[in-house]
This record gives structure tokens, C-alpha cells and sequence, in this order.
């Protein structure tokens, strides 16, 4: 199968949240694991003005990293033209100009005031104006989930026609399910050569599955946010899309995915938004393990039991927790046998009482387990 880009917009929509502000330094941090990871492209800035993208895009280049860097201009401002000028004079290496599609929007014409007539000729006219002076240029469809395919792929053509680069499938308000998502993009793919980037909302809970569904259907390119930040419900998650692809569809990203509990932990740090405990992938309890059974499988050696994937494959650890109201003599097993030790009743007891209470906020590490085990033994052998 081609090779998929994958576009962390972290830096773009995971900023448009209340509370979430970030030096230029942290943003700079960002970019840099997301260049160590082999992420080709970012999406920086915010969609109000070119200019708050300029010291980044600048910063990216000066620090030699090898990702790309892209930005939002807006054709329904009356300054797109400074905009595309600033951009051009810029260290930015893209740009997206936004297009209203859906009835719905065009209908709020005291914000956007575009008729629906008058877009093709605004295609024309924008993406023209900046291709004169940049080298790539795209579009980017807002609303498309929400507009009528027909009216999507007589624009594409209009895309084709003025010579953009790709354009961008927006789920502005994440309303699309899979069997849509995957019916659209086939059917863009069908009559349009231009690539497409599928980039999904989470109001209803299914950015990754949407985002997925675009990719198998023929979509070039995906964007994702770290942990799955985003306005309002949040943006197709970085780390959830990536796994997906990866293990699920045999679909190579090229990311280093051993960094991927890394990336998580910084954005977190640095947004200050804490991640679900219970969040795919990366949530502090996805690798966590608290039913008997499972003890037993994932201390055995056979995590494949219990995990679709093991911890280390994202730079995560496993973990246990002796909380539930059950008897845990069995889980003790696998732990017992890697310390050569057979545990009197008594004994199994007390160990027992020890993991229950240090394991009960965030659980334990085989090492943290097998360190206890070997503790109370040696206390016990001394009475």
C-alpha cells in the first residue's frame, strides 16, 4: 500500500482549547520529538492570522529540523492576499487556504459571506494568487461531511483545474460515521487524482474510526492531535490513529512508535489537560491488569492473552493491581517462580495485604511486585 503522511496538528488544534498556552520553547520541544519520530508535517499556528505561525515555522528551520511546517489562511477574510504575502516571505513551508462548503455555513453570510455560485471562482482566484508565490498550496473543504457529495466533487475538480496540491476533508463538527467517511473519500478518489487528507472530530466519539476509514478508502493523508486535544470533543487522536493503522490495517507510518507514550506525557505536561486514565493506548491504565486471569497470563510471558499489543512497543510499562475483593493466591504464581520461592499460606497472607494496599492508586510494576515479594519473604524468614 503508498505511504501515508502523517499531519500532527497538536500545535494548531490542540491549542484551541481555554487554558492551553505554550512558549515558543514548548512548542519547539513538541515539533522536535515529533521530528525525532518521523513525523514529516505540522500544522502550527492558529486559523485567525498567518503571523502567529511565523516565529515557530522560524524556529523549526533555525534548530535545523527536518519537518515540514503548515498553515491556515482564511479566503473568506478580505486580507487572504497579505496573508498568502506573509506566508510566502515566511519560513513556512505550506499552506491551506479554507473554503466553506456546507449550505449550513454558507447560510451565516454576515461571517463568511461567500455565495455558494461564486466558490469555484474563488478557488481559482486564491489558490492561483498563491502559487505565484509559494510552491505547495491546498484547500481545505470545511463542513465537507456536511455538504453534498456532488457539490465535493465538482469542487475537487475546480481544485485540479487551479493546480492545488491536496485538499483537506474536514469533519468539522465530527458527524460522520465510518460507512460515510468511507463512501466520500472512495467516491473523491474515483473521480479526483488530487490527494486528500481526511482530518475528524470526536463530538460522537469516532475520529480514529473515521480517520482510519478515510485512510483505507483511499485518503493520502490523515491529521491527529496528541491524546486527542481539540475544541470541543476533541480531534482524532495522534497515538490511537497511528496504533490503528499500524497493528490493525498493516499499514506502515514510518513513526517511531517507541516514543509514542513519551509524546503523550510531554503534551499532557505541557497543555496541562490530563488524559482519561482509561484513554487507548496511552491512558495510565492501558496497560494495567487487575482480574486474576490476567495476572497470570501477562506475568507468564503470555501478554498476548490480555493485550492487543505489549507496553514496550510505545515506551510504556505493564502494571498490576491486587484490588479487587478476590483471592489472588493464583496470581501470586508466575511472580513466586521467577523468585524460586514457594509461599506457606501464611506467608501468601501477608504479601498479599502488602500488594493490595501499594498497588491500589496506579498499580505495579513486575519489578515493584517481584521486589515486595522478595521484602516480605526475607522479613518473614527472619521471625
Amino acid at each position: 500500500m503508498k505511504p501515508i503522511l502523517i499531519r500532527d496538528s497538536t500545535l494548531r488544534e490542540g491549542m484551541e482549547l481555554p487554558g492551553v498556552e505554550l512558549s515558543l520553547n514548548d512548542k519547539l520541544k513538541v515539533a522536535r520529538i515529533l521530528d525525532d519520530m518521523n513525523v514529516q508535517e505540522i500544522e502550527i499556528g492558529m486559523p485567525y492570522g498567518i503571523r502567529s505561525c511565523l516565529p515557530l515555522a522560524k524556529a523549526v528551520k533555525a534548530n535545523g529540523l527536518k519537518i515540514k511546517t503548515s498553515a491556515l489562511v482564511l479566503s473568506y477574510r478580505q486580507n487572504w492576499q497579505e496573508d498568502i504575502n506573509i506566508a510566502a516571505e515566511s519560513s513556512i513551508d505550506r499552506i491551506e487556504i479554507l473554503l466553506p462548503t456546507s449550505d449550513i455555513l454558507l447560510g451565516l453570510k454576515d461571517y463568511y459571506k461567500i455565495k455558494k455560485e461564486a466558490i469555484p471562482e474563488l478557488i481559482h482566484e486564491t489558490v492561483g494568487y498563491a502559487k505565484k508565490r509559494l510552491k505547495k498550496v491546498g484547500l481545505g473543504f470545511v463542513d465537507a461531511t456536511r455538504t453534498k457529495p456532488d457539490f465535493i466533487v465538482s469542487l475537487m475538480k475546480e481544485a485540479r483545474a487551479s493546480e492545488a496540491d491536496r485538499v483537506i476533508i474536514y469533519d468539522t463538527v465530527g458527524i460522520a460515521t465510518p460507512p460515510l467517511m468511507t463512501k466520500l473519500v472512495s467516491r473523491i478518489k474515483k473521480n479526483s487524482p488530487v490527494p486528500i487528507v481526511v482530518h475528524c472530530h470526536n463530538d460522537f466519539g469516532l475520529a480514529t474510526a473515521n480517520s482510519v476509514a478515510g485512510i483505507a478508502a483511499g485518503a493520502d493523508a490523515v491529521d491527529v492531535v496528541a491524546n486527542g486535544l481539540g475544541d470541543r470533543g476533541g480531534n482524532a487522536a495522534f497515538e490511537e490513529v497511528v496504533l490503528a493503522l499500524e497493528i490493525l490495517y498493516g499499514i506502515k507510518t514510518g513513526i517511531k512508535l517507541e516514543r509514542i507514550s513519551e509524546f503523550s506525557k510531554i503534551v499532557e505536561e505541557k497543555s496541562g489537560i490530563r488524559k482519561c486514565r482509561v484513554k487507548p493506548v496511552v491512558g495510565e491504565f492501558t496497560f494495567l491488569h487487575s482480574p486474576v486471569m490476567h495476572i497470570r497470563n501477562a506475568a507468564s510471558g503470555n501478554r498476548k492473552g490480555f493485550e492487543p499489543f505489549g507496553p514496550e512497543l510505545i515506551g510504556a510499562e505493564r502494571k498490576f493491581a491486587f484490588t479487587l475483593p478476590v483471592d489472588y493466591s493464583d496470581a501470586l504464581k508466575p511472580f513466586c517462580k521467577k523468585l524460586g520461592v514457594d509461599l506457606k499460606n501464611s506467608h501468601k497472607l501477608s504479601i498479599l495485604n502488602v500488594l493490595r494496599k501499594e498497588s491500589k492508586d496506579s498499580g505495579l510494576t513486575e519489578k515493584q511486585v517481584l521486589d515486595l515479594i522478595r521484602k516480605s519473604v526475607k522479613l518473614k524468614s527472619k521471625r
